[in-house]
């Protein structure tokens, strides 16, 4: 399976329902509704509709509302501007698009005089001439079109913005009454920014983790504390490119995955990521080194912008992302930079588990590690430390499920917790592995779970089990050790005279008569007594076979099932060579 997951921008070309269902089918994992087009109710339909089209597919897809935050936009305009190498412009706050002034998004009187103002992810530059009480006049060093609705930026000047704009608590207050599953902050300078969209949400009754994006000089200055106020970053390379040296772009790029992934928390690789494909059907090669880059550098997910929101081929540009991910997760140079980017343990129990259970999943040859989780916060952790075989993740949360969709490694399974013991619900999770298709009946599973319910907070796992994946067809109590596997035998009356050899003899109810035939046709038992002095069970450890008491088999006579006495389990199949 793909690790490293994929977040795709949804526009005019891609947010239909079939579109995004043909998305979803070629890798999108999250959907990213970018908060500086459109309006608050659109953006809430398209949410609807990206559920409903999630309920239809077996991969879950999470939503993400990327909000502007406080960003600085060129007045909207019908026409481009020209702008010509070496003449002036005036910058006013509004919507005026005149000859020689040209409207902006908020008032830029912080700067002074020698600053630099850059238009359309600098692709326009230009420099401070004069400040006045209503506006600031610049002279264009590098001209071109510049058309409305482009960002614009200050780089090294606070213009005192908020942190949260009144459009931004509009779009926060949709995404809490829609349940979003991510928000996106734009242009955080500090932790501070972060914990005001956070207290923002929950002003209104919400609890959605919020990814910070790292776009901003400050920004990179104060990373180690967005890191521990975030619930994910993002590296937003296009503003990111503008506010600090070009250069510096990829030093900053692996600085953040490393920190992120170190912190436990989920990174996303964004901006250009292949941008030729807006329009052409095939990437560049140096875009398909991007993208393969940061996989290498153990990104969580990289994301497609334009591509996919108002290119010509969005679906396309998903199918080349996944490949491109694929073929590089195959390599022998990704399994040795993963290995050696494995993080020390953090100081919780579930750290220490998570980070075991990587290392034992390697020693004993499993196909999965499966995290039994309520939150999250335990298959939160397993992806910290990046294990090489698959992480399913069991929840009886669809929130948390979909949450799990941008987390490496992770396919995220839904499973109700009902009023069980920990050995029946470690049984159904590991099964959810074969279901998932990333281990085969009688595979080796690790499993993590937390199985004390009187322990508060999220740090409450504490059981780490080496096991068996298989469909569990009668999960009972274990009379007689050992493990066989053998073709199902009726027998209510104790009656073994048609037995074959090594049969597994089911006795559906409680059984106190006398067996007649060959006993020693007998491979196994299944019997509804629990007890382990009854006839069945003294039969049994006379004869050296397993035995399942306590348990109800429901399947058509001759079916070849495995009984487990060790585990007290009847599997279907016979996996005894497992």
């Amino acid at each position: 399976m793909r690790r490293a997951k994929i977040v795709c921008t949804l526009g005019p070309a891609s947010d239909d329902s079939e579109t995004i269902r043909e998305l979803i089918e070629a890798g999108m994992s999250v959907v990213r509704l970018n908060a500086s087009h459109g309006t608050p109710d659109e953006r809430a339909a398209t949410v609807d509709r990206v559920r409903a089209v999630g309920e239809r597919v077996e991969d879950p897809v999470a939503t993400m509302v990327d909000i502007s935050g406080p960003e600085v936009r060129t007045a909207p305009t019908d026409e481009p501007l020209e702008l010509s190498a070496g003449e002036d412009l005036r910058l006013v706050e509004g919507d005026v698009v005149e000859a020689d002034t040209l409207g902006v998004s908020t008032s830029l009187s912080a700067v002074e005089i020698g600053d630099r103002v850059l238009f359309d992810d600098g692709r326009i530059e230009t420099t401070v001439r004069s400040v006045d009480g209503e506006g600031v006049v610049v002279r264009v060093d590098s001209g071109g079109r510049l058309g409305g609705r482009k960002g614009v930026n200050v780089p090294g000047v606070d213009l005192g913005l908020d942190p949260v704009t009144d459009a931004d608590r509009e779009e926060l207050r949709m995404a809490a009454e829609k349940g979003v599953d991510f928000v996106a902050a734009s242009f955080v300078g500090s932790d501070e920014d972060v914990y005001a969209v956070n207290e923002t949400l929950e002003s209104f009754g919400a609890d959605v983790p919020v990814v910070a994006k790292i776009e901003r000089a400050d920004a990179v200055e104060n990373l180690d504390a967005i890191v521990a106020a975030a619930d994910g970053v993002m590296v937003a390379r296009g503003d990111l490119g503008v506010e600090c040296p070009l250069e510096q772009v990829p030093l900053i790029q692996k600085r953040t995955i490393r920190k992120a992934t170190t912190a436990g928390i989920p990174v996303i690789t964004a901006t250009e990521m292949l941008d030729s494909m807006v329009h052409e059907r095939r990437p560049t090669r140096a875009e398909a080194s991007d993208v393969a880059n940061a996989v290498l550098d153990g990104t969580d997910a990289v994301m497609l912008s334009a591509e996919t929101a108002v290119g010509d081929h969005p679906v396309r540009v998903v199918e080349t992302m996944a490949r491109i991910v694929r073929d590089v997760e195959a390599s022998e140079e990704y399994a040795e930079s993963r290995e050696q980017r494995v993080p020390a343990a953090g100081d919780t129990r579930t750290d220490a588990l998570a980070r075991s259970a990587r290392y034992l999943a390697r020693d004993v040859g499993a196909t999965a590690v499966v995290a039994v989780t309520e939150s999250g916060y335990t298959a939160d952790k397993v992806a910290k430390y990046r294990p090489s075989v698959p992480v399913v993740a069991v929840t009886p949360e669809e929130s948390v499920r979909r949450r799990l969709a941008l987390r490496w490694g992770i396919q995220p399974r839904c499973l109700p917790f009902v009023d069980e013991d920990a050995a029946e619900l470690i049984e159904r999770a590991a099964t959810e592995s074969v279901e998932a298709g990333v281990a085969a009946s009688g595979d080796t599973v690790v499993v993590l779970a937390g199985m004390m319910t009187d322990l508060e907070g999220p740090d409450t796992t504490n059981t780490l089990k080496v096991h068996l994946a298989a469909e569990a067809l009668a999960i009972g109590r274990g009379v007689s050790p050992g493990r066989a596997a053998g073709p199902v035998f009726f027998a209510p009356d104790g009656d073994l005279s048609d037995c074959p050899d090594g049969a597994v003899v089911v006795l559906p109810e409680p059984f106190d008569d006398e067996f007649a035939g060959d006993l020693q046709a007998v491979g196994a038992v299944v019997a509804a007594d629990r007890g382990t002095t009854s006839l069945p069970a003294v039969v049994a450890r006379e004869l050296g076979v397993p035995m399942v008491g306590d348990a109800a088999l429901d399947v058509a006579a001759g079916t070849v099932v495995t009984v487990d006495g060790d585990r007290g389990v009847v599997y279907e199949s016979d996996i005894t060579g497992r």
